[in-house]
């Protein structure tokens, strides 16, 4: 009776979660938990047990589904989390383990059962050979699941399958799929009008050839004068010049005939490419892909439901050159800043280039 009505309760957590938590669990995760609870109810208060190896199929194959919630719950973790990540033979590894010692657990609650319900009568665990016997083949089902999970993992079979059996995964990766549509239809209609760099334009098609990812925005980097009020004052700055590409020094001096008032800045700004990703799986080998590419300050941020790896390199200068109209340093100081500004673009397109090859790994 304790069995049943703990078997009950179990059955009924996916219709709790779903009240309580507004957490949704699809109906096939429901039936293999109730099915898995079944196995063993039936087999006392129907006396299944008496059938020869029925025990032993009943725990093959709850331990079977035991795995297969481990594996779920740690690729959900894996996917999503930003904190947590685990490589693919570590996550065999934990399923076994979790799987052998949700087993002994199960052994545990027998021998508790004997000692407490049965006066010690051995009724749930008969004898060590019985004992045993079920340790094996809850580690047996452990291997088989952690070996064909981390497979289906390594080539990409059980990211169809984790999106279908889970239905808050299937909610995330709908919405993710909307943004996506909804951005790429803007992007598009900023391609043909001209007001994407050309530069970025084969790398941020690249990236959203892949339906796990898509760009949110994208600079190839340029030389800034600016003219601002205060230092940080950007909604009021105003740019007195602006270049995607190299600069000579009499356009810089031009640009600084048109200072009055305020601090006059001259910048080198890094290519800059946000993406966002679908997990934190293809984040990190988007972020891989990015360093391989020499853009050593790139990273992942996690925030509001959304995983953005942006892509940022180091090359970058933020150096004052006067204020009110007057300019410091003179011609010679200025030609200084536009000869290293220039060395910077070529490397800053030499990366640029590298990324857009190294984004062909994305679909091996």
């Amino acid at each position: 009776m304790f069995a049943c009505f703990f078997g009950f309760f179990l059955a009924m957590l996916p219709v709790i979660m779903k009240r309580n938590l507004q957490f949704s669990v699809h109906w096939f995760i429901e039936f293999l938990l109730v099915f898995a609870i079944s196995l063993h109810i039936f087999g006392g208060a129907l006396n299944l047990y008496a059938i020869p190896f029925y025990d032993k199929v009943a725990h093959f194959l709850a331990s079977i589904i035991v795995a297969f919630f481990a594996l779920i719950i740690v690729y959900t973790l894996d996917m999503f989390s930003p904190r947590v990540h685990m490589d693919i033979p570590m996550l065999a590894f934990f399923i076994i383990i979790f799987t052998i010692a949700m087993g002994t657990v199960w052994e545990i609650a027998e021998f508790a059962s004997d000692q407490f319900l049965s006066g010690g009568e051995p009724v749930a665990q008969v004898s060590l050979h019985d004992t045993m016997t079920d340790l094996i083949v809850d580690s047996a089902a452990g291997i088989i699941m952690g070996v064909l999970g981390a497979a289906g993992i390594r080539r990409g079979e059980f990211k169809d399958i984790f999106l279908q059996t889970t239905t808050e995964a299937k909610k995330l990766h709908t919405g993710f799929l909307k943004a996506r549509n909804a951005t790429l239809t803007s992007l598009a209609k900023a391609i043909e009008k001209g007001k994407v760099d050309e530069k970025m334009v084969p790398i941020v098609e690249k990236i959203n050839a892949r339906t796990d990812f898509f760009t949110t925005s994208s600079c190839a980097g340029r030389i800034v004068v600016v003219e601002t009020p205060s230092f940080g004052n950007k909604r009021r700055a105003r740019f007195l010049g602006k270049w995607h590409r190299a600069v000579e020094v009499s356009e810089v001096l031009e640009a600084l005939k048109g200072a009055s008032v305020g601090e006059l800045w001259f910048l080198v700004q890094s290519p800059i490419l946000h993406v966002t990703a679908i997990s934190m799986q293809d984040a990190a080998t988007m972020l891989a892909v990015a360093i391989q590419s020499g853009f050593k300050h790139s990273s992942i941020k996690a925030a509001n439901g959304k995983i953005v790896v942006e892509v940022l390199t180091t090359e970058r200068i933020d150096t004052p050159l006067g204020i009110d109209g007057k300019v410091y340093g003179g011609k010679e100081y200025i030609a200084l800043l536009v000869a290293i500004a220039n060395k910077m673009m070529e490397r800053v397109d030499r990366k640029l280039k590298r990324l857009e090859k190294n984004l062909d790994s994305l679909n091996t």
